[in-house]
C-alpha cells in the first residue's frame, strides 16, 4: 500500500496523473521545451524527445490534423489570438490514437515579445469518443448503420439549397409486422439489416439510402437524368426481392411499396417533399402493395380532402349537418307504399354536400361510423314514433348498417334499447347489409343476425349480385329480403341480365324471401320486372329520396298509409 504523502508537490503530481494532464513550458529564447512527468504516461514518449511544440506537432500529430494544429500555434505566437487552444489527434509511441487538448498562455518581456509559452496537455480521448458516439447516434441508425431521418432532412436541405434536380424514393416493407409476429423480433431485426445492405448496394451509383424508422427507408437521388431511370431502378430493386432472404436458416419473402416525389418539379420544400413521397407510398399500399407510385398533385388534393372530411365528420352530429332522406318501396301491383329505405346525407358547412360514397368509407375506416350509425338509428326510430303519433301506419323502414357496427358485441342490445326508448316495435326496422358484410358475419358473427331476427328485426341483403354471392350462404344465413342491385336493372333488356334476375327472383320465392328491385328508373324496366315476377320496386321511376315532411304528404293520401300513383 502506498503511504499517504501530504506534501504539496506529491498532491500536485497525483492530481495531474488522476486528471490525465501533463504540463509543458516552451522557452523560445533558449529553444528548449519542458514536459512534466505524466507526459510519458499519456503519450509513451520521453520528455526530451521533442525540441519545441512545432517539432512535437510534426512528429506525432496525425496527418489530417497536422495543418490545423500548426495554424493554431502560429496564430497564437503571432498574436492573432489571446490564448492558445488546439485540439488534435496524435499517434502514441505504441501507435495508439489519442485525442489531446493543448492549452497555453504567453509570458512576454518588457518589449512585449513572447519569451515563454506555458500550458497543459489534456488527454480527452474518452471525452471525444463519447462525443463521437453521441453524434453518431444522433445521425445514424443503431441497427442498420444507415444515416437516419435527421441526417436525411439535413442532406435534402443542402441539396435543395444547391438547386439540384433529384428524387425521393420512399420504400416501405409490406406487412413487416407479420414477420415480427411470426418469426420474432430477432428475425425482424436481422431481416432489416440484410435488406438495408442489399438496397444500399443496388442504389450506390444513384444516391444515399436512409432508414427513417421501423420498416421505412428513404432513397435520396441527387443525380436524376430521367423518369425512365427511376422506374428502372425501382424495377431493379423489386427484382432483387423476388428471391427469399436467408435469416437464421429460414427463408423469408418480402415485397415493398414505393412512393416517389421529384424535386424541384413537385416541390423545393423539405417537409412538402417528404409528405408527397409518403402520400405516394400510401397510395401504393392502397393499390394492393408491391407497386410503385409517382406523386401527383391530384393525390395531395385527394388525401387533403379526405383528411378534412375525417376532421369535419367528428363534429357533424354536433353541428346538425347530418340528415336523412327516405325513398319509398312500392308494391307495383297494388300500387302502394309498403316501406321506405332511410338514406343518410351530409351537408358540411365548409365542403357543402358530400356524397355518401365518399364519406361513409371514411366513417368506417376511422370508427366514427359507430356514433353516426347510432344517430341514424335514433333518428329513424324517432321518425317512426312521430308518424305513429300522427296516426300513420308504417310497415317497414330499412336502415343501412355497417359491418363495423355489427362487429360490436353490444350492437343488438343498443338497437333494442333505441327501439324501446322511442317506444316502437323492432319489427318495424329492417337492417340492410351488403354481401361482403354477410360473408363476414358468416365466418364470425352469425349469432348477431339470429339475435336480431329473434327480436323481430328484419334483415335484408343490399346490392345482391355485386359481391360474393353464394347459394350456400343464402341457405344458412338468416335473412328476410334480397335487393337486386341497380347494375342489373340498368341492363335488364339484356337476355343474360334478365336470366340472372329471373333466377334470383325464383330463388327468393323458393326460399320464401322478399325481393326488391333497386334503381328502377323507366317504364320499360318496371314492365320487364313485373313480367318476370318482381313486384316490389324502389327507384326514381316512382320517387326520389324524400325528406320527412314529404313522407307525411304521401301517407296522408291513403287512410292506411298506402299511396296511389297516377
Amino acid at each position: 500500500m502506498e503511504i499517504y504523502n501530504g506534501s504539496n508537490e506529491q498532491i500536485y503530481k497525483r492530481a495531474l496523473t488522476g486528471a490525465n494532464i501533463s504540463l509543458w513550458e516552451w522557452n523560445l529564447e533558449k529553444c528548449c521545451i519542458f514536459f512534466s512527468d505524466n507526459f510519458k504516461n499519456i503519450l509513451g514518449y520521453d520528455t526530451d524527445d521533442f525540441k519545441n511544440l512545432f517539432d512535437f506537432i510534426e512528429e506525432i500529430v496525425i496527418p489530417q490534423d497536422k495543418l490545423s494544429a500548426k495554424n493554431d500555434l502560429t496564430f497564437f505566437i503571432k498574436g492573432n489570438t489571446e490564448t492558445y487552444r488546439s485540439e488534435f489527434k496524435i499517434s502514441t509511441k505504441e501507435k495508439h490514437i489519442r485525442a489531446l487538448l493543448v492549452k497555453g498562455a504567453a509570458t512576454r518581456n518588457s518589449a512585449g515579445e513572447i519569451i515563454l509559452l506555458s500550458g497543459s496537455i489534456n488527454d480527452v480521448t474518452q471525452k471525444k469518443r463519447l462525443e463521437e458516439y453521441i453524434n453518431y447516434s444522433a445521425y445514424y441508425d443503431s441497427l442498420t448503420g444507415l444515416p437516419n431521418r435527421i441526417l436525411f432532412r439535413n442532406d435534402l436541405k443542402t441539396i435543395l439549397d444547391n438547386y439540384k434536380n433529384g428524387a425521393l424514393i420512399f420504400i416501405n416493407i409490406d406487412d413487416f409486422k407479420s414477420v415480427n409476429d411470426t418469426f420474432g423480433h430477432d428475425y425482424g431485426d436481422l431481416l432489416l439489416i440484410i435488406f438495408s445492405q442489399l438496397i444500399a448496394m443496388c442504389i450506390e451509383p444513384y444516391g444515399t439510402l436512409y432508414r427513417l424508422g421501423g420498416d421505412e427507408f428513404m432513397l435520396l437521388i441527387d443525380k436524376l437524368n430521367s423518369y425512365n431511370e427511376l422506374e428502372k431502378l425501382c424495377m431493379e430493386i423489386s427484382h432483387y426481392l423476388r428471391n427469399p432472404f436467408e435469416v437464421k436458416e429460414k427463408q423469408i419473402y418480402i415485397t415493398i411499396s414505393i412512393g416517389i416525389a421529384l424535386f424541384p418539379e413537385d416541390s423545393r420544400d423539405v417537409a412538402e417533399l417528404y409528405k408527397y413521397a409518403d402520400l405516394a407510398v400510401f397510395e401504393s399500399k392502397q393499390k394492393g402493395k408491391n407497386t410503385t407510385t409517382f406523386f401527383k398533385k391530384e393525390l395531395f388534393y385527394f388525401y387533403r380532402r379526405k383528411l378534412i372530411i375525417e376532421q369535419e365528420l367528428k363534429t357533424a352530429i354536433e353541428n346538425n349537418e347530418l340528415y336523412i332522406l327516405y325513398q319509398p318501396q312500392i308494391d307495383a301491383v297494388e300500387n302502394k307504399v309498403i316501406g321506405f329505405e332511410s338514406l343518410l346525407r351530409w351537408k358540411n358547412r365548409k365542403l357543402g354536400f358530400i356524397s355518401p360514397q365518399e364519406f361513409i368509407p371514411i366513417c368506417e375506416s376511422t370508427g366514427i361510423i359507430i356514433d353516426i350509425g347510432e344517430w341514424v338509428l335514433n333518428s329513424v326510430c324517432k321518425m317512426i314514433y312521430e308518424l305513429q303519433l300522427k296516426g300513420f301506419k308504417v310497415e317497414t323502414i330499412s336502415v343501412n348498417v355497417s359491418p363495423i357496427q355489427l362487429r360490436n358485441s353490444d350492437f343488438v342490445t343498443r338497437l333494442i334499447n333505441i327501439c324501446e326508448k322511442n317506444e316502437i316495435s323492432p319489427s318495424l326496422l329492417e337492417i340492410e347489409i351488403t354481401e361482403g358484410t354477410l360473408i363476414d358475419l358468416y365466418t364470425c358473427k352469425i349469432k348477431t343476425l339470429d339475435e336480431l331476427l329473434k327480436k323481430g328485426v328484419r334483415v335484408a341483403i343490399d346490392d345482391f349480385g355485386t359481391g360474393y354471392s353464394s347459394l350456400n350462404y343464402l341457405t344458412i344465413l338468416p335473412v328476410n329480403t334480397l335487393k337486386i342491385d341497380k347494375s342489373f336493372i340498368d341492363n335488364i333488356e339484356s337476355k343474360k341480365n334478365k336470366a340472372v334476375i329471373k333466377s334470383i327472383i325464383n330463388l327468393c320465392k323458393s326460399l320464401n324471401y322478399n325481393i326488391i328491385a333497386e334503381g328502377v328508373e323507366t317504364k320499360k324496366q318496371l314492365d320487364c320486372l313485373l313480367h318476370i315476377g318482381c313486384n316490389t320496386i324502389q327507384g326514381y321511376y316512382f320517387s326520389k329520396p324524400l325528406p320527412v315532411n314529404k313522407i307525411e304528404d304521401i301517407l296522408k293520401k291513403s287512410k292506411f298509409g298506402g299511396f296511389q300513383f297516377e
